[in-house]
């Protein structure tokens, strides 16, 4: 009887080299170690089992792939041939020492600070014998614009008209930025005698420390035609029940802290020293608020100082505000670098609101300290714009627009241009450290 053609049938025995004896659940099976492999087949005509030894190329392969310690698998042309990390290293995909993994670490970025208003409320802030040049029109003085002469200069306003309309005006640019809180000295309760109803002030402020708190600050002081102001100047109670009110809040919710800042604006040397003796005492200056705010500063809380035309001379009691509130802006910890003024004097609405704003946008900064992981470049994304690469070096941080490092030990970066002015006045800025692409 004849038996059919049996199909041909090939079986690889595999050597298992090591020192294991034959464990039967062993499923490493290289390639690269099968130098030592038989075929056995059955003829198609007579079934007889032969054996035959590999093809001389498959031998050679073999080999030499198994001397350079790679597989088949391993060989590639470019690094698309590889695995995510590795990269093609002279025909082979290689391990890259630079890869960081897939993940996408957020970094910690500053919470928005929380600022606080020292609003000068005295009744010489109304008193029209210091009405001033809001806009700026008539320096001179002589009633004409200096840009047209002949024609009437615009009406003088109030100090505290002009201070009113800063506040709304810079408190509304940046209210998405920060936290905000206003407290006046002396209270709206004050009254135009001599004695401690001069001198009240509110604890806690007027105006507690909130976010997009402008429309609410606005609403708690006095309208900007108010002409009944009245009182002393008792800044450093203002001052003090400020950064009591500051080391109240919370710490936020994040790794880092808000800042804490006080912002004075006064137009005169204080009075209304709590040491006072008498009524008449406080009317003296009060020596304590230099010391005030230096305390501050120690516990952590910069003071900026602005003058609303402040003259630089001694006055009757033998003190001259303007070198007061130089030392005051050196004890805060925030003077200007005018050796000459250290604090932000201002002769006009135009000058206070530059000054108030060159302040916010300081407190506001846009150098932002980073932990860069090892093989890793940030994405800076500014409300709705993502900056996936920092500008190019020798870029123009006042015209572009990104972000750059501020130098080469890469632990801050600098907002620049629109993305700077972006973030100071949305308060939205997210760093994300991502792996660098492979060299």
């Amino acid at each position: 009887m004849k038996h059919p053609t049996l199909p041909l049938l090939l079986l690889t025995l595999a050597c298992a080299c090591g020192p294991s004896e034959g464990d039967p659940t062993d499923t490493d099976t290289d390639t690269a170690d099968s130098s030592d492999s038989l075929v056995l087949t059955t003829d198609g005509s007579s079934g007889a089992p032969t054996t035959d030894a590999t093809s001389d190329s498959t031998t050679d392969s073999s080999t030499d792939e198994t001397t350079a310690g790679t597989t088949t698998a391993d060989a590639c042309v470019d690094d698309g041939d590889c695995a995510e990390a590795e990269l093609c290293e002279a025909g082979r995909c290689e391990f890259n020492p630079k890869w960081c993994g897939s993940e996408v670490v957020k970094a910690d970025v500053p919470p928005p600070p929380n600022v606080v208003l020292v609003l000068d409320k005295s009744g010489s802030m109304v008193n029209p014998d210091l009405f001033w040049d809001d806009d700026a029109d008539d320096l001179d003085d002589d009633g004409e614009q200096d840009d047209a002469p002949g024609q009437p200069a615009t009406p003088k306003v109030s100090r505290w008209s002009s201070l009113h309309a800063v506040v709304s005006l810079i408190g509304s640019k940046f209210d998405a930025g920060m936290n905000l809180g206003a407290q006046l000295f002396p209270s709206v309760d004050a009254q135009a005698v001599l004695g401690a109803q001069a001198c009240l002030v509110s604890d806690p402020p007027e105006v507690a420390v909130a976010p997009q708190n402008a429309a609410a600050i606005i609403a708690g002081i006095p309208p900007a035609g108010d002409l009944t102001l009245a009182g002393g100047t008792p800044a450093e109670k203002g001052v003090a029940s400020a950064i009591t009110h500051l080391m109240s809040l919370p710490p936020g919710d994040g790794e880092l802290a808000p800042a804490p800042y006080l912002i004075l604006i006064t137009d005169g040397a204080a009075n209304c020293s709590t040491a006072a003796q008498s009524d008449q005492a406080l009317l003296n200056y009060d020596q304590n608020l230099v010391p005030t705010i230096a305390a501050a500063a120690d516990m952590g809380i910069g003071t900026y100082v602005i003058g609303v035309d402040i003259a630089d001379q001694v006055d009757s009691q033998g003190i001259n505000p303007f070198a007061v509130l130089n030392e005051a802006a050196l004890a805060g910890g925030h003077p200007k670098e005018d050796p000459s003024e250290r604090f932000y004097n201002t002769i006009n609405e135009l000058e206070l609101e530059a000054a108030l704003e060159e302040i916010i946008e300081e407190v506001l900064s846009c150098t932002i300290a980073v932990d860069l992981p090892d093989y890793t470049t940030p994405e800076v994304t500014v409300g709705e714009t993502k900056y996936e690469e920092p500008l190019p070096d020798g870029a123009d941080c006042e015209t572009e627009s990104g972000w750059r490092f501020t130098d080469a030990s890469m632990t801050a970066i600098e907002l620049c241009g629109a993305a700077c002015a972006n973030y100071q006045t949305s308060g939205a800025v997210e760093i994300d450290f991502v792996c660098m692409p492979p060299p």
